[in-house]
């Protein structure tokens, strides 16, 4: 039976704490970006299956982008957005994605989001494991 032995010291741990900060933003930036990557891909998707004929291009508006560090009352956290762009029948996505009283509303981002939130939030918290050993 093979025995390991770790040893670590106090100084060890010091540099694993300083190590730690810059590693975890480059993690959580990473995972923000790829989620909005795949919500954006999932809700271009079910735009091209509910836009038909009246907005066939609607899904060709969809887009990601990352919005930086930003500040929620004293708190950082890193945003990002997806969704469609406000210019060609992306400006219709108030009446496409909410509905109107003649047009049901399709839902692409909000189904988006429900299907990308649950498998997020274990992204987000699989991210400390990464950072120690």
């Amino acid at each position: 039976m093979a025995r390991i032995i770790v040893i670590s010291g106090i100084d060890d741990l010091a540099s694993d704490m300083a190590k730690i900060p810059p590693r975890a933003m480059r993690d959580m930036i990473s995972t923000v970006r790829e989620g909005i990557k795949v919500g954006n891909t999932v809700a271009k998707d079910y735009a091209r299956v509910s836009s038909r004929k009246h907005a066939r291009k609607y899904p060709g508006t969809f887009t990601s982008k990352m919005n930086g560090i930003v500040s929620f009352g004293g708190v950082n956290g890193i945003s990002g957005e997806y969704g469609p762009e406000h210019r060609g029948q992306g400006e219709l996505a108030p009446i496409l994605e909410n509905g109107s009283r003649n047009n049901p509303a399709h839902l692409n981002l909000v189904r988006s989001a429900d299907l990308i939130g649950p498998s997020f939030a274990q992204e987000v918290s699989r991210l400390p494991d990464r950072w120690f050993w």
